[in-house]
């Protein structure tokens, strides 16, 4: 299959990219280095090993789609660009291949990659987070102490929040690598690069666009209509953050699972869409 043939050799590109290599392994190696960040603070000592594994999620969950967030970007602008450099566009263009074909196949070479390198660091991820409740110290019992002992309570080696986490920034960046894919077609890699940063930037700042375009702020229709499309058009890359909820289950989402399936949906949707403008562009682009 000629789709499945660009996707692969598109990962196999990707993969071979020693500034994406870089990315995994610094990652990698900070996530790692998290077990020792929490025996340094200070207040994180007097709380307890809840607080300890916490630490660690939070900031592994964070190093995770700051790295995702680079690989989506650097991979993503060069993906169509480089093609049309090296003139190894019109080679393949040349055979029995269709422009949507193309396009549909670097982008699943762009995603697969993703999942690789996002998958690695999950797997990473949550192997320090259960090694750091295994070898966390039982909390003291109010017999040993004598007094009620707050936030020092027992914790479970393995949580399935931080899988739908990790799911939640995958999907995340696979939006974000439709985007950036699509704007490809017509940007520099340059202009790519800070237009995708931009678009990043407005999507985690959905909340702040829906209040503008609510009928609570007082504004110039033609201003509450700007937000109003913007907060349309733009992914809402908020709703993939939700690393608070998953350290502090009591809060906003009730059902993460189906939460995730709701976010997976609009992503998958969003990605469709871009994918469809990506393809009627290159149609009409000479190269």
């Amino acid at each position: 299959m000629i789709i499945w043939s660009i996707a692969k050799t598109t990962v196999g590109d990707a993969l071979r990219k020693k500034v994406l290599q870089i990315f995994l392994v610094v990652a990698i190696g900070l996530i790692i280095i998290s077990l020792s960040f929490s025996q340094t603070l200070s207040f994180s000592s007097r709380a307890g090993s809840s607080t300890d594994i916490m630490l660690v999620k939070s900031f592994g969950l964070g190093l995770m789609a700051v790295a995702a967030w680079l690989i989506s970007l650097v991979m993503g602008v060069t993906l169509i660009p480089q093609e049309i450099e090296r003139r190894t566009i019109y080679t393949i263009l040349s055979k029995p291949v269709k422009r949507y074909e193309f396009i549909i196949g670097k982008y699943l070479g762009a995603i697969l990659t993703l999942a690789i390198n996002v998958g690695i660091m999950g797997v990473v991820f949550i192997a320090v987070c259960v090694f750091k409740a295994m070898t966390a110290e039982p909390p003291p019992t109010p017999q040993e102490t004598g007094i009620p002992v707050v936030g020092m309570e027992q914790v479970g080696l393995f949580d399935w929040n931080m899988v739908w986490g990790v799911i939640m920034i995958y999907f995340q960046f696979m939006v974000l690598s439709s985007v950036v894919l699509f704007l490809s077609v017509v940007l520099t890699p340059t202009v790519n690069f800070f237009m995708g940063l931009g678009v990043y930037i407005v999507g985690v700042m959905a909340p702040l666009t829906e209040t503008l375009a609510g009928p609570d702020v007082k504004l110039h229709f033609l201003l509450k209509g700007f937000y109003k499309v913007l907060h349309t058009v733009v992914p809402n890359f908020d709703k993939f953050n939700i690393t608070n909820p998953l350290l502090h289950p009591e809060t906003q989402v009730k059902s993460i699972p189906v939460y995730t399936g709701i976010v997976t949906l609009y992503a998958i949707l969003y990605a469709l869409v871009m994918m469809l403008l990506a393809v009627i562009v290159f149609r009409k682009k000479e190269v």
